[in-house]
């Protein structure tokens, strides 16, 4: 299985997430997809730097905690957000 690290992810490319896992001011928590078989289907709207790691936000209106610029990314299938639920 291929991943793709934190640092690489562009916008407009679509990996796998868990279910939301807290919120943050408000806004819901994900974290990426342990296997290609589990997960959301969502797709990347930027990353950004902080100062306790890298941000990645999404369309959906979700994001990351703070990750490891190395943390590893199931990338989906470009038919998958149509065939999976919640994507």
């Amino acid at each position: 299985m291929t991943t793709v690290p934190t640092n690489a992810l562009a916008a407009g490319e679509a990996v796998l997430t868990g279910d939301v896992v807290g919120t943050d001011f408000g806004l819901p928590l994900v974290r990426p997809s342990r296997s290609g078989r589990e997960g959301r289907v969502r797709v990347v709207r930027a990353r950004c730097r902080t100062s306790g790691g890298v941000v990645v936000w999404f369309t959906d209106g979700t994001k990351t905690p703070p990750l490891h610029g190395r943390t590893g990314w199931v990338p989906a299938d470009p038919g998958a957000a149509a065939t999976r639920p919640g994507g």
